[in-house]
């Protein structure tokens, strides 16, 4: 979910003649994540940046490969029925947590009733429910039962777990990776608590690494997990990942070799870097999409008009091709825009000229008693980040100048960011959520009024169109069910569509193995270090 001149050419230089591999001399990966991490508990993070972390510690059922492909993880291999409500996942012999205890199945059937139950208040619980419709499991999440027995994710024996589904789901192996489906130590969280998952002398993970050392503020570093099934093959025996909040800061550290992989490029540099270091400066196509929440909660924004005017004041060329700069592609959709095959909807006015979506906007606005003697005031809460800062600033002066609005733009640090978003102190969030696969059912099952509840939206209808999207079996039928849904989320004008973003990155020279991944997979157990 939430998301990212002068000596260039000498750093350039440095770098094309290895002088500024100092990062790499002691066989450690050095990469930027941008803030603080959120937090390291695997079955509560909902922070892409800090996700990256976590697969890198865990490791769920299938893996993501380079280019964030399918791969086997701990299950060697997996079946499904005919009707597809049954998978059936086969796991390695010999699995080993990193302290060296076995790994069972059942780990993995304790860390989704972990997910969903609702003491451990994690976001991440609409995955079992929502995204895919494992049995049973909507009932844990809204403390209808307690009984873990009733869920559909079974361990018949140590190396198998079955899940059992109420409803086809053909994107399913996409939610069995680590980030959604790390499995638990019972006895380290039995014996710690969540304090656990922060304490490295307590936590014990089973991916290809092992996390040996947090430091708050500063960085959080890796080592390779002897135990790991696959640790043969595992090049890199030291990944350290640092904090990297101002991006121009991390571009200075990248420069002098101190970083191999970067958080993000400064927008204002991108052109530059692409002359000087074309080789290290990666831009591909992701699923991230960026959009404006409004707080439903709050009076003025319980009228769709306001809410209609906001969005259609919103220049999104203008914004994207002379302010901020950084490669993204205006939007006026939600779910639409990473998978070519899905025919969605475009939000209301669309079909309008920016001009004469402005002068509706200007209607509608006076239609909602604002106007230069009753401006309508307004906060937007923010990353830093300075990509979302552009955003912020760039969007507001379009609704002054179009509206008369009169902007609050409050940047925060990405763990206050997320915090904020359930308090009621908000006006428009800027917001974004990162697929876990390249299609609009990713998108439209975060938005089900029962899966979210931050944005305090209740459409029936909507639920129950995603409720007939979610049993057609095949991919065609369930993207024209999926449509449907998302035009009930864009008719009601919650949000304000605003690009499709990209990843961007610097990668050194030095570092082998790096493919773009749409969906942000870039584990470090596929990377090597010349």
């Amino acid at each position: 979910m939430k998301m990212k001149g002068i000596g260039l050419l000498l750093a350039s230089a440095a770098l094309s003649f290895g002088l500024g591999g100092a990062a790499m001399a002691d066989g450690v990966l050095d990469r930027g994540m941008g803030s603080e991490w959120s937090t390291l508990d695997p079955h509560v993070v909902f922070d892409g940046a800090t996700g990256w972390i976590l697969m890198d510690a865990y490791e769920g059922l299938i893996n993501f490969g380079p280019g964030g492909t399918i791969v086997p993880g701990a299950a060697e291999r997996w079946e499904s029925s005919e009707d597809g409500l049954t998978h059936t996942f086969h796991l390695r012999e010999g699995l080993k947590w990193s302290n060296g205890e076995p790994l069972v199945a059942q780990d993995f059937v304790n860390a989704v009733s972990r997910t969903l139950n609702p003491d451990t208040i994690s976001e991440k619980g609409y995955y079992f429910y929502s995204t895919v419709s494992i049995t049973g499991a909507a009932a844990l999440a809204n403390g209808e039962t307690t009984d873990v027995s009733t869920l559909g994710v079974t361990a018949p024996d140590d190396r198998t777990v079955v899940i059992t589904l109420d409803n086809p789901a053909p994107h399913l192996l996409y939610l069995m990776g680590a980030f959604q489906m790390s499995p638990v130590h019972s006895p380290s969280l039995e014996a710690s608590g969540t304090a656990a998952f922060g304490d490295p002398t307590k936590v014990v993970t089973n991916g290809a690494y092992a996390i040996k050392e947090v430091v708050p503020q500063s960085h959080i570093l890796l080592e390779k997990n002897p135990n790991y099934w696959d640790a043969a093959n595992v090049s890199i025996e030291k990944v350290k990942y640092y904090v990297t909040e101002d991006v121009a800061t991390e571009l200075k550290r990248f420069q002098a070799g101190e970083l191999d992989i970067t958080y993000d490029i400064p927008v204002n540099q991108i052109e530059a870097l692409k002359a000087e270091i074309p080789d290290q400066v990666m831009i591909a196509p992701s699923t991230y999409v960026s959009f404006y929440s409004f707080n439903l909660t709050k009076p003025e924004f319980q009228d769709i008009n306001v809410r209609t005017a906001l969005a259609w004041a919103i220049n999104r060329e203008v914004l994207q091709e002379k302010i901020v700069k950084g490669g993204a592609t205006p939007s006026y959709a939600f779910a639409g825009g990473v998978d070519p095959e899905y025919n969605g909807p475009q939000m209301p006015g669309f079909e309008l000229s920016q001009e004469e979506r402005e002068a509706k906007a200007k209607e509608l606005m006076a239609a909602a008693g604002f106007g230069p003697d009753n401006p309508l005031k307004i906060n937007v809460v923010t990353t830093v980040a300075e990509d979302r800062m552009r955003i912020a600033q760039g969007v507001a002066l379009m609704w002054k100048q179009v509206l008369g609005v009169e902007t609050d733009i409050r940047g925060m640090e990405r763990k206050a960011w997320l915090d904020e978003f359930y308090t009621t102190n908000w006006d428009v969030f800027s917001d974004g959520l990162i697929g876990d696969f390249a299609g609009a059912e990713t998108f439209l099952s975060y938005m089900r009024p029962s899966a979210e509840p931050g944005y305090n939206w209740v459409s029936p209808e909507y639920d129950a169109a995603m409720d007939v999207a979610g049993t057609k079996a095949d991919k065609a039928s369930r993207d024209v069910e999926l449509a449907k849904a998302e035009k009930i989320l864009l008719d009601d004008m919650t949000l304000a569509p605003i690009a499709v973003e990209p990843m961007r990155a610097l990668v050194s020279t030095k570092v082998n193995g790096w493919i773009p991944s749409a969906t942000g997979y870039y584990n470090s157990q596929y990377l090597r270090l010349e």
